[in-house]
């Protein structure tokens, strides 16, 4: 048995974007109307919830581009932006990488980019087409950030025990654990069925605070990444083990 993750008390995924700063700018062909701005942060395994521009945007006359600044989302690979006069229905708009958004990018049509801009923002020149931002399809973080992973050496099954504590109860403890397994021709990890832990109290639910999960690798490296993680104080150590 051997330590593997210690006091693990987040989520394992990019953070959603922090403030975006949304200011009108010359030129562009955007069309006057009130604009909403949401930025969502992605990486290989998915994106995360969107985060609203600070302010709405009323764009008229030769002011018909929406600037939307805002800073970078560790580990993230691109950023997926809404912008419309549909307000919280916003419309998805373009996507930008990263090193685009560092430098300074147009969205000059939908899902198209051109050159210019100022760094660190996006200006978007153009409304919205695509699927609504509350569409349903961003409603959970997906971008999960794998953590190192736990070499079984040749054995079939890795064997992970559970701990979890807690400092109060103004919110039930839960835990839902996905592991990701290593594709060795790709260098890439997958991820395998998320695994939800049920903790007891409730009336004929009887189980521990500590158990084992038992994850079959069949020699291969695998990762168990933290879903989501509930609870006062809620913290999870996991230990691992070959067999």
């Amino acid at each position: 048995m051997s330590v593997y993750r210690s006091a693990v008390s987040a989520a394992d995924q990019l953070a959603v974007p922090g403030t975006v700063t949304c200011t009108k700018e010359a030129g562009g062909s955007a069309g006057a109307g009130t604009y909403t701005i949401f930025v969502v942060a992605g990486n290989g395994h998915g994106r995360t919830t969107a985060k609203q521009g600070n302010a709405t945007v009323t764009t008229e006359t030769t002011n018909l581009t929406v600037r939307a600044a805002f800073a970078a989302v560790e580990g993230a690979e691109y950023y997926d932006i809404y912008c419309s006069t549909d307000g919280a229905a916003s419309k998805f708009v373009g996507r930008i990488t990263e090193a685009q958004r560092a430098s300074g990018i147009k969205l000059t049509a939908v899902n198209t980019t051109g050159a210019g801009g100022t760094a660190g923002a996006v200006d978007i020149e153009v409304t919205g087409t695509g699927l609504a931002v509350n569409g349903g399809q961003l409603a959970e973080n997906t971008a999960f950030v794998v953590p190192d992973a736990f070499d079984p050496g040749v054995s079939q099954y890795v064997d992970f025990d559970l701990a979890m504590s807690r400092s109060g109860d103004i919110a039930a403890p839960s835990v839902k654990l996905m592991p990701f397994f290593l594709n060795r021709r790709t260098g890439e990890y997958h991820a395998g069925a998320i695994q939800a832990i049920t903790f007891g109290g409730a009336t004929t639910v009887h189980n521990s605070l500590r158990q084992r999960l038992r994850i079959e690798t069949r020699g291969q490296p695998v990762a168990l990444a933290v879903a989501s993680i509930a609870g006062t104080g809620a913290s999870l150590d996991i230990d691992a083990s070959v067999s």
